[in-house]
Order: C-alpha cells, then sequence, then structure tokens
C-alpha cells in the first residue's frame, strides 16, 4: 500500500478524534460515562458483527481491546471535570510518550531529543493547568485522569504498529471493540435502568460516536499503520488537540486564554520535537511487504 494513502488515512482518523471531545463532553452532562461507552461500543459492535476473526487474532485482539478500553474509560471520566480543549492537549501527550514507551518496550536508549520533549510538554501542561479563567481553571482530578489516557494510547499505538500488519483489519476492528463493549456493561451494570431515560438528541450522539469515531477510525488506523510506522503516526497525531481545540472553541465557546494558548503551544511544541530526526538519515534498504 502506497505510504501517502497511509498519512492520508491517519490524517482524516485525527480529524474525526478531534470532534469527539465536543461530542462526548456534550453527552456526559446527561448520560454517565458507563452507560455511554457501554451504548457506544454496542451500537459500533452490531455493526461489525460479520466479522468472522480468526483464532490467531484473538490474543492481539484482546490487548488492543484492553489498551483502549483504558484510554476510552480515563478519557471519558476525565472530561466530566476538564474542558474539551484541554483534554485535546493533554491527551495528545501521546505522542511524546509513543517514543518513549517504544524505547523502553525494545530496551533501547531515551534520547536526549525524547528528554527534552518530555521537559518542554510538562511545562505546557504547567501553563494549561495554571490558567485560571472559567469554571474548569486550573489542575483538577479530569487532568490526572486524562493524563492516564496519554499513556493507555501511546501502548496502543505501540502495540498496534507491531501486530497490523499480521492480522485482518476489520478482524482486529472488532475484537476490541466488542472488548470494550462487554467491559462497559460490565461496568455499566449498577446503573442500567439509565439507558431507558436518553433522550433522542443524546442517542444519536453517541450512534455518531459509534460510527465514525469508533468503527471507522479503527479500520482507518489499523489500515494506515499498515505502511507508517507508530513513530510517524504519532507525529501526524500532533493535529489531534489542534482539532480538538478548534472544534471546542466553534461549538463550545470555549477559549484557553493567553497562558492555556502558551501551554497549548509548548505541549505542540514538544510533540513535533519528539518526532524529528536530528541527526542524519540512516540508509536503508526498503523491502515491499504483500497485503
Amino acid at each position: 500500500m502506497p505510504q501517502s494513502l497511509g498519512f492520508a488515512a491517519l490524517i482524516l482518523v485525527t480529524l474525526i478524534w478531534g470532534t469527539t471531545f465536543v461530542v462526548i463532553k456534550d453527552v456526559l452532562g446527561s448520560v454517565s460515562v458507563p452507560v455511554l461507552l457501554a451504548l457506544r461500543f454496542s451500537l459500533a459492535g452490531l455493526l461489525l458483527v460479520w466479522v468472522r476473526p480468526k483464532t490467531k487474532s484473538l490474543r492481539a485482539g484482546l490487548i488492543l481491546g484492553v489498551l483502549i478500553f483504558l484510554g476510552y474509560a480515563t478519557q471519558s471520566i476525565g472530561l466530566v471535570t476538564t474542558t474539551a480543549s484541554k483534554s485535546g492537549f493533554i491527551t495528545g501527550l501521546s505522542v511524546i510518550l509513543t517514543p518513549l514507551l517504544a524505547g523502553l518496550w525494545l530496551r533501547e536508549r531515551v534520547t536526549t531529543k525524547i528528554i527534552v520533549a518530555c521537559l518542554v510538554a510538562l511545562a505546557g501542561l504547567g501553563f494549561l493547568s495554571i490558567r485560571g479563567e472559567g469554571a474548569f481553571g486550573g489542575l483538577n482530578s479530569g487532568d490526572v485522569w486524562t493524563l492516564g489516557t496519554a499513556f493507555a494510547y501511546a501502548l496502543y499505538i505501540i502495540y498496534l504498529g507491531e501486530v497490523a500488519r499480521h492480522h485482518g483489519i476489520w478482524e482486529l476492528s472488532a475484537l476490541q471493540i466488542w472488548l470494550v463493549a462487554l467491559f462497559a456493561w460490565v461496568w455499566a451494570a449498577p446503573d442500567l435502568s439509565a439507558v431507558t431515560q436518553i433522550d433522542l438528541s443524546s442517542f444519536l450522539k453517541i450512534a455518531y460516536l459509534a460510527v465514525f469515531p469508533t468503527v471507522v477510525t479503527s479500520a482507518l488506523q489499523t489500515w494506515g499503520q499498515r505502511s507508517v510506522s507508530a513513530s510517524v503516526a504519532a507525529l501526524i497525531f500532533v493535529l489531534e488537540p489542534v482539532f480538538a481545540a478548534t472544534f471546542a472553541y466553534i461549538i463550545l465557546g470555549e477559549s484557553l486564554g493567553p497562558v492555556g494558548l502558551v501551554g497549548a503551544g509548548l505541549v505542540v511544541s514538544a510533540m513535533v520535537l519528539s518526532q524529528l530526526r536530528l541527526g542524519p538519515r540512516p540508509t536503508t534498504v526498503h523491502h515491499q511487504q504483500a497485503d
């Protein structure tokens, strides 16, 4: 598959992800986190009932399902008490954590560049957290939950990059979505009566989350990372908090404020720095892989 198509697919994934912060923030005003996740992933799972996963894909699907559930759960919990724009930038730290955790996973030396990027990102988080205007100014529990999201997504990106070439796109997508739905229903069990009280507007927004940011992006990301490395994919994902902040400003009227904008700029700068090649590009021999 041409790498350019992989780039395009991942950029589209990032744009769709940017819309989720606003939609989830809005839905959480009337629906609890576990019920939201249960309905979202159940609807998504119904769209994939035609998939018949092979036995060899079960282990990869299980691991991906656990990682993505942790990511979605912590992000949704965090959005209860933090803003959509702030959540987008904190979630975006997965871009920095991806090469950092990949180095630890593969037992490689963590470069000075990554250490500097982490320090710049921490400074950015500091500015995002000390801004005082608005109901959600300052550091809060939602920000801490969202940091957990960044770690979960970074591990997800790394592992998906390892297994995407060896398993069917729809198999991996279906397995992880079904697993998240199962986890979410177990979590939502004490609050099942709330399902019948959801209004049409909230249900349509959950349906959007089920179709596009769940099924479509899961398949597109798996397909795109067949030709794009985990580190390059992480660089593309730098755009996610930018899209999130843009949609939050247009739809919710959220504003980071001058100090918050400085913090956001530092976070984005750290993301880009973490992915830059500062030394000479090594000579490599490229082998075509069969799809």
